[in-house]
């Protein structure tokens, strides 16, 4: 299991995770891909920057994996979830946020609302007090990942 720290921005936030999407016309929706959802993406596309991380990180990312969604806007982590379906596609990013590099695409399950400052998950990982997520971030696995899972109740 892996525990994902997911920085959002707020434009993108309000477009794709704030309320579940209509995705009926996605065309090429895979199968297991909901027609409705929360959804967010991972930077890989080439064309608009070097991704190695994102896509490391994403090759180790399951469904299932546990997230910690870090809004931007706010400085707070403002909700917990489930990596579900996954898809490489250029839908999401085109219809919903305008173009950007965001091509590998994950629905969010049991998304549930919280107010977490960023100092009480960094003082359950052993974070220093100024971190907060930048990019797509893995815990490492020599972090108390199962305490964060059973704090927040993802």
């Amino acid at each position: 299991m892996n525990l994902w720290l997911v920085p959002v921005d707020e434009e993108s936030f309000q477009r794709t995770l704030a309320q579940p999407v209509d995705l009926a016309d996605w065309d090429e929706r895979p199968g297991d891909f909901p027609k409705r959802a929360r959804v967010w993406g991972v930077r890989t596309d080439p064309a608009q920057g070097s991704w190695e991380r994102n896509r490391r990180n994403l090759e180790r990312m399951d469904r299932g994996d546990p997230l910690l969604i870090y809004r931007n806007s706010q400085s707070r982590y403002t909700a917990t979830g489930r990596v579900g379906p996954m898809a490489h596609t250029e839908y999401i990013r085109d219809e919903y946020w305008n173009g950007g590099p965001a091509l590998d695409v994950y629905a969010i399950e049991d998304y549930d609302e919280i107010d977490v400052a960023p100092d009480v998950v960094n003082d359950i990982l052993g974070y220093k007090d100024s971190f907060w997520p930048q990019g797509f971030w893995r815990v490492s696995d020599d972090r108390p990942i199962d305490r964060v899972v059973r704090r927040f109740d993802i």
